[in-house]
């Protein structure tokens, strides 16, 4: 389960550093972000069904803003 959560992190932390270097999520037309927007709709899609722990639904939703 640690290294799940160790994923799930660096993952944050790539999608983190795209958003802050260009303002604005992953885009779909380029193939080089395409894994990061994935893990990005993966993670909303969790949101929504109510499967994704409290803190990282507020650590995506702050990102969001």
């Amino acid at each position: 389960m640690i290294k799940k959560d160790e994923r799930w992190h660096e993952n944050y932390k790539q999608l983190y550093s795209y958003v802050v270097e260009h303002h604005q999520f992953p885009d779909k037309k380029k193939v080089e972000n395409r894994r990061l927007l994935n893990w990005w709709k993966y993670n909303k899609k969790c949101i929504k069904e109510g499967k994704l722990d409290d803190d990282r639904v507020k650590m995506l939703d702050e990102l969001s803003q």
